[in-house]
């Protein structure tokens, strides 16, 4: 399994640190290159939406979304805000999507439409067989 996010490899890094997960399986998409050739939704126009912002906070309780903040900000304190978030603040607008693999199977294709609008983790448990 990897984990891509918008920002620097560094940024990648110090997050998988703080959240407990090997750095080598996370990566920084600096400039976008990745979110371009997966046609990833990008722009102010997708990052409102509240119905999913409702289910997000439906399916997270307050305890894992408090670890997720502090991660972010200890990650924030360790590196610097500047080295935390992309040079190229746009690229905070892109949404992201989850891809599910076996060899050059694809499992599982989703698309964030907009902020919320993640894969179901049934889904991605179906796809990989649990």
């Amino acid at each position: 399994m990897f984990f891509v996010g918008v920002g620097s490899g560094m940024a990648a890094a110090e997050f998988a640190n703080e959240l407990g997960i090997d750095p080598s399986l996370c990566f920084g998409d600096e400039g976008g290159a990745a979110g371009d050739a997966l046609d990833l939704k990008r722009g102010l126009g997708t990052m409102w939406n509240p119905p999913a912002v409702s289910t997000m906070m439906e399916r997270n309780d307050e305890e894992s979304l408090k670890a997720l903040g502090e991660a972010y900000k200890s990650a924030a304190d360790s590196i610097g805000i500047q080295n935390l978030a992309p040079k190229d603040m746009k690229d905070t607008m892109r949404q992201g999507g989850t891809f599910v693999f076996r060899g050059d199977e694809l499992r599982l294709e989703h698309y964030d439409e907009k902020v919320g609008d993640n894969a179901s983790i049934q889904d991605v448990l179906a796809s990989i067989g649990k």
